[in-house]
């Protein structure tokens, strides 16, 4: 297929998913407001959840066994956790969002992305409200924020390509490998430790330190932390991982999706 016919079937598919935008936002409001129809909360659970997870973690690491002290604790904490939180919660639960959704893909046709695209976009929609409860928070403990803050928008928007990526990939994989979604469910876990949300990069030395910067979510949760806690533009080295993984990411995940997706209904 030449370069031509490549980017005619790329705007096709585009249109589709365009032309299918009133599926993509039922999806996104299911999974906003459906998830908690029937509670007394309703809505306000996205915001009371990442709080209690905010006072857990405090309880934990501050209260509990007592990590090596940073100061505004819960600021550092909290401008990790959302974003890690996003990226993980796509990598286990993205993964079977086709596969969770096979009714659909076998009685309907509608651009199969659109499942991976509701997905992302709800879970994303819930990080951003964690991110009112930190602003909050900033506000009622007096933290003095910088202009900096303002970089987590392109941040922000590489992250979601980022993990927008990934999801096409492990979903699509997923249908033809169920055990896809249980592996990365089961490794969720060992980024928690690999991550820099209750340390800092600088607590580490030598092979350890350069462990934890081969984990792709260290480049975006330190990416936060510089321009939230520390008031510090991203550094080059961040930048750099925050600009190469999406890129990378993206362009992996559409490849597969594209190859595996007209199996999707066979397999399912």
């Amino acid at each position: 297929m030449s370069s031509g016919d490549h980017r005619s079937s790329l705007k096709t598919e585009l249109y589709e998913i365009y032309q299918s935008r009133s599926i993509l936002f039922s999806l996104v409001r299911k999974d906003l407001i459906g998830k908690y129809k029937n509670s007394a909360l309703g809505f306000l659970w996205h915001f009371l959840i990442p709080l209690m997870m905010l006072i857990v973690y405090y309880v934990t690491f501050v209260v509990g066994i007592r990590v090596a002290p940073i100061d505004n604790f819960v600021i550092y904490l909290a401008s990790g956790l959302f974003p890690f939180t996003f990226m993980t919660s796509n990598l286990s639960g993205g993964a079977g969002c086709i596969t969770g959704n096979s009714g659909m893909v076998k009685k309907m046709y509608f651009p199969r992305e659109i499942l991976v695209l509701s997905h992302v976009i709800s879970e994303f929609i819930i990080m951003l409200i964690g991110y009112i409860v930190i602003f909050i928070l900033i506000v009622v403990t007096g933290f003095d924020i910088k202009m900096t803050a303002l970089t987590i928008i392109p941040i922000f928007m590489l992250m979601f390509v980022f993990v927008i990526g990934y999801t096409f990939l492990f979903s699509a994989l997923n249908v033809y490998v169920h055990d896809v979604q249980y592996f990365l469910s089961s490794i969720t876990m060992v980024f928690m430790f690999l991550t820099p949300m209750y340390f800092t990069v600088t607590d580490l030395q030598g092979s350890l330190q350069a462990l934890i910067w081969l984990n792709p979510f260290t480049y975006f949760v330190e990416a936060f932390h510089s321009a939230i806690y520390f008031g510090n533009i991203p550094s080059l080295k961040v930048w750099i991982g925050c600009i190469i993984l999406p890129t990378i990411s993206l362009i992996l995940g559409l490849i597969v999706f594209h190859k595996l997706k007209k199996g999707f209904a066979e397999r399912l």
